[in-house]
C-alpha cells in the first residue's frame, strides 16, 4: 500500500494525534530528563553541598561572598565571580577548587563525590528543591535531621554473650556484649553489706540501720531466699516515702528550684515548698512521666480542680524573677528582662525534658544542631503567656467539695494508722509513722490556700525577634514544635492567635507523646546516670552535637522502649525502670578496681565495674544526722530556715548562720532554698547554685572540705551527738562502743587493728572527737 492510501485509510483523530506526538515528544522527554535531574539533585547533590560546603557558604556565613544555599545566589557566585557553568565542568570555578583538592580546605573530597559533583555540572548544573536544607544531614560540624537522638526509638534485641550465666536481665546482655569484645570481663558481685549499703543511699538517700544490714545480710546470704530477698529489698526501698524525697531533689536540680525570687531584690516566696512536696508525692505515687510532663506544663489547664496539678504548673514559675525591672523599670527594661526570662524557660523546658538546647536558637539558627531561630520562637509562643511574680489559689471552688471529700478519707486512713502505730511492733512503726507522714504532706497539698505557679495571660502576636533583639520584630509565628524530631508531627494546628491554655497543652501533648524519641531516652539516661554517676549519654541534657554519645546505644533504645512499650505493667513507670537498673548483675557488680579493666577504660565507660562514688553534699548532711541520732524524718510542709533576713528598703539580705539544733535536723530537702543564701557546708561539698539548671552536679576534692569537715560548728556538734548516743547506747563498754560507731557509721564491725587504734584515741582525745573523725573517713562519704 502506497503512503498516500495508507494516509487516506488512517482515521482523521489517530492522524492528529500521531502529529501532535511528534511535535510535543521531544518536550516531553527533556521534562522527564529535568525532573530526574532534579531528583538527582535532591536525593545526591543537595546532601553533598549540605554536608560539604555550607558550613561556609551558607545565607548567614557567606564565605568569598558565595551562598551555595539557593539557586539564584549559587549562580550568582561569589567574590570572584560565577563558580558553575551549567555543561562545562571544566570552565566551572566549583569543579576547579574541588577537583583541585583546594575545597573543602581541611577535608578534599573522594573521588565517587567529586563524580558526583562532576557530573551534576555537566548535565546542566539542574536545581532541585531551593533553598537546600542545611540540616539535611549530619556533617563533622553539625548535625543534621539524621542525627541518632532525633530518630525513632529503636526496636532492640538484647545480644548474645559468651558468659551466659552472668546476666540477671536483659541489661546485662547489652553491658557484657562490650567488655567480651574488649577482652574483659564483669566484676564479681558486691557482697552483701555493700549491696544494702548501695540501695538504701541510692534509693532513699539515707544509710540503712544496723538492725536493718543485719536483717536483710542474714536473708542475702541465704542461699535459697537470697535473690527473693534482694527484688523483696528493691520493693521495700521503692515503696518508701523517703523515695520520693530522695528523687525529687535530683529534678529540683534540674528546674531551678528556689523559694526566693533572685536579682536584687529577691523576695522571698512564701509558698514554693508546695511545689517541691509536690515532685516528693509524684515520685512516691510513680506517677506515669508522661502525665508528669503534662503536669508540669499544663496542670493547670488540663486539671484546674486537682490542687495538685495546679501545685506541679509551679515548674513554669521556678526560676529568677528581674521584681526591679517589672515594677520600676522603663518599658525598654521590662521587655528585655521578659526575653531573658523566656529563654531561660524555653532552656528548662527544652532540656529537662527533651535533651535540646533550643535556646541556643534565639539569636540565629542553632550553630550544632537542626533548630531554626523560627523554631526557638514557636517554642516560645507556647509560653509565651505564662508569668511569675503573684500567688494563686490552688483550689478552684467547684473542687472544693470532692477535695474536701478526699482530704476526709486521707485523715480517716491517718487515723487508723495512728491507732495501728501503737499495737505494732517496733520494726513496724517506722513504716506506719512514715506512711502516716506522707499522707499528711498530702493533705497539706489538697488543703486551699495559695500556691506559686504560673499566673496565664493570653499573649499577643509572638514574632521572631532578628538576632533576639525585642527592638527588631519580624515576622509572627504560631506555637509549633521542631521538625528535626522524628515520630511526632510538629505541627500543633494552632493559629496564631490561638488560646494560651491551648499553647501549653499542646507543647505537653507533643513532648509525651509517645512517638517522640527524645522524650524516654532523656529520662532513662538521668536514671541511669543517678545511679551510676555518669549516664549512658555523658551529657544528659544534651543529645545534640556538642553532647556526647552514648556510650550503649542499643541499651539505651531499650530502656527507652521498656518505658514506652513495656511487656507488661503500666507504661511509663519510672520505678519499674529503675527496679530493673539496681536488680541487673551490672548494678550488683564490686567496685574494686581490677588492673587491666583500668589500664583499657579508667573512666568505666564499658561499665567493668561499679564505680565508687561520693554522697552528695544533701545526702551526707543527712547522714551525720542519722548517724548522730539526731535525724528527723517528718515529710513536708514548709522547710527550716538557716538564715536571717534583713530588708534593706524593698530589697531582702539573707545570713545563713551554722544551724544546729532539733529546729534543724530534719533533711536536708526541708532546707528552704533562697537564691544567695547558701550553706557554707553544702557548697564545699559541691551543691549547685539554685538559679541555674544542674542536670550532673560537679565532684571536687578540695582542702576547703577537709577544713570544713573537720572544723565546721555543724560537724563538731552532731559529733558530740553521735557521742551521745554511743554513750547512752553502750555506756560501760569501751571496745562495745567503737564497735557500735562503726556498724552505726559504715554497716560493718572493726578490723582487730581498727579497734585497737580507735580504742587508743578515745582514750587520748575523746569519743567526741574519735566520731568527727569518723564522719571525715572516705568510707563514709563514699559509697561503693
Amino acid at each position: 500500500m502506497c503512503k498516500r492510501t495508507f494516509l487516506r485509510n488512517v482515521p482523521d483523530c489517530l492522524l492528529i494525534a500521531a502529529v501532535i506526538a511528534v511535535a510535543v515528544f521531544p518536550s516531553v522527554c527533556a521534562k522527564a530528563d529535568e525532573m530526574a535531574a532534579t531528583k538527582e539533585f535532591d536525593a545526591h547533590v543537595a546532601p553533598l553541598l549540605a554536608r560539604r560546603c555550607l558550613s561556609c557558604h551558607n545565607s548567614t556565613d557567606k564565605k568569598g561572598g558565595l551562598d551555595l544555599s539557593r539557586v539564584e545566589a549559587a549562580r550568582q557566585g561569589g567574590e570572584s565571580g560565577a563558580v558553575i557553568v551549567g555543561g562545562k565542568p571544566h570552565e566551572s570555578l566549583l569543579w576547579e577548587r574541588v577537583s583541585g583538592d583546594e575545597m573543602p580546605p581541611k577535608e578534599p573530597l573522594p573521588a565517587d563525590e567529586k563524580q558526583r559533583i562532576q557530573n551534576w555540572i555537566a548535565g546542566g548544573a539542574l536545581w532541585g528543591s531551593s533553598p537546600i536544607d542545611p540540616f539535611l544531614v549530619s556533617t563533622d560540624n553539625r548535625a543534621g535531621y539524621d542525627w541518632w537522638s532525633l530518630e525513632p526509638v529503636r526496636q532492640v534485641e538484647p545480644p548474645p554473650v559468651q558468659n551466659a550465666a552472668w546476666p540477671r536481665n536483659e541489661i546485662d546482655h547489652f553491658v557484657l556484649a562490650r567488655p567480651e569484645a574488649a577482652g574483659l570481663g564483669p566484676s564479681k558481685e558486691a557482697d552483701p553489706r555493700t549491696l544494702i549499703r548501695r540501695l538504701y543511699f541510692d534509693l532513699v538517700g539515707l544509710p540503712p540501720t544496723p538492725e536493718d544490714v543485719q536483717r536483710w545480710t542474714e536473708r542475702l546470704t541465704d542461699s535459697q531466699d537470697g535473690d527473693a530477698a534482694y527484688h523483696e529489698l528493691v520493693d521495700h526501698l521503692l515503696d518508701s516515702p523517703h523515695y520520693g524525697e530522695r528523687w525529687a531533689r535530683h529534678w529540683l536540680d534540674l528546674v531551678r528550684y528556689g523559694e526566693s525570687q533572685g536579682f536584687e531584690r529577691n523576695k522571698f516566696r512564701e509558698s514554693a515548698w508546695k511545689y517541691r512536696d509536690l515532685v516528693v508525692e509524684a515520685f512516691n505515687s510513680d506517677l506515669p512521666y508522661d502525665e508528669f510532663i503534662r503536669w508540669q506544663l499544663a496542670g493547670d489547664v488540663l486539671h484546674p480542680d486537682d490542687p495538685l496539678a495546679v501545685i506541679a504548673s509551679g515548674f513554669l514559675a521556678m526560676g529568677p524573677y528581674d521584681l526591679t525591672a517589672y515594677n520600676n523599670g522603663l518599658p525598654e527594661m521590662r521587655a528585655f528582662a521578659r526575653e531573658e526570662e523566656l529563654e531561660g524557660l524555653v532552656a528548662t523546658v527544652s532540656q529537662a525534658f527533651l535533651g535540646l538546647t533550643v535556646n541556643c536558637a534565639r539569636c540565629h539558627d542553632h550553630k550544632f544542631d537542626p533548630i531554626t531561630q523560627r523554631e526557638f520562637y514557636q517554642i516560645s509562643a507556647a509560653l509565651g503567656g505564662t508569668y511569675q511574680g503573684d500567688e494563686r489559689e490552688s483550689l478552684a471552688p467547684s473542687a472544693r467539695t470532692a477535695v474536701q471529700r478526699h482530704i476526709a478519707a486521707l485523715q480517716a486512713e491517718i487515723d487508723t494508722l495512728r491507732q495501728r502505730e501503737q499495737a505494732a511492733e517496733h520494726c513496724q512503726q517506722d513504716r506506719i509513722v512514715a506512711r502516716r507522714s506522707r499522707l499528711k504532706a498530702v493533705v497539706r497539698l489538697l488543703s486551699s490556700g495559695p500556691v506559686h505557679t504560673t499566673v496565664p495571660q493570653q499573649p499577643g502576636p509572638w514574632r521572631v525577634l532578628a538576632r533576639g533583639d525585642y527592638r527588631q520584630p519580624g515576622e509572627v509565628v504560631a506555637p509549633r514544635g521542631i521538625a528535626a524530631v522524628q515520630g511526632v508531627s510538629p505541627d500543633w494546628n494552632l493559629d496564631e492567635d490561638a488560646p494560651e491554655a491551648d499553647r501549653r497543652e499542646a507543647l505537653a501533648n507533643w513532648i509525651a507523646d509517645a512517638g517522640n524519641p527524645l522524650t524516654p531516652r532523656v529520662i532513662v539516661n538521668r536514671l541511669w546516670g543517678w545511679h551510676f554517676s555518669q549516664g549512658l549519654v555523658q551529657t544528659p541534657s544534651d543529645f545534640g552535637f556538642q553532647g556526647g554519645l552514648p556510650s550503649h546505644p542499643d541499651l539505651l533504645d531499650w530502656l527507652a522502649g521498656q518505658l514506652v512499650n513495656p511487656p507488661d505493667g503500666p507504661p511509663w513507670s519510672l520505678k519499674r525502670i529503675q527496679r530493673v537498673i539496681v536488680t541487673s548483675a551490672t548494678y550488683r557488680q564490686s567496685s574494686s578496681p581490677v588492673a587491666k579493666a583500668i589500664e583499657l577504660d579508667a573512666d568505666n565507660r564499658l561499665l567493668w565495674r561499679v564505680s565508687p562514688r561520693r554522697l552528695d553534699a544533701e545526702t551526707f548532711r543527712d547522714t551525720v544526722l542519722a548517724v548522730s541520732g539526731r535525724l528527723d524524718l517528718r515529710l513536708g510542709g514548709p522547710g527550716f530556715r538557716d538564715y536571717t533576713v534583713k530588708s534593706a528598703g524593698n530589697n531582702e539580705n539573707y545570713t545563713v548562720f551554722d544551724a544546729v539544733g532539733p529546729e534543724f535536723n530534719r533533711r536536708s530537702l526541708y532546707r528552704t532554698c533562697v537564691r544567695s543564701g547558701t550553706s557554707p557546708l553544702l557548697d564545699v561539698l559541691d551543691c549547685p547554685d539554685p538559679s541555674v539548671a544542674t542536670p550532673r552536679r560537679a565532684v571536687t576534692s578540695t582542702p576547703l572540705q577537709a577544713l570544713m569537715l573537720l572544723n565546721n560548728k555543724f560537724m563538731e556538734h552532731y559529733a558530740a551527738a553521735f557521742a551521745e548516743r554511743l554513750q547512752g547506747e553502750v555506756p560501760d563498754d569501751p571496745a562495745a562502743k567503737v564497735r557500735r560507731a562503726y556498724v552505726l557509721a559504715f554497716a560493718r564491725e572493726p578490723s582487730t587493728e581498727e579497734a585497737a587504734f580507735a580504742r587508743q584515741y578515745i582514750a587520748d582525745h575523746g569519743l567526741a572527737e574519735f566520731c568527727l573523725v569518723l564522719f571525715n573517713l572516705n568510707e563514709f562519704i563514699f559509697v561503693d
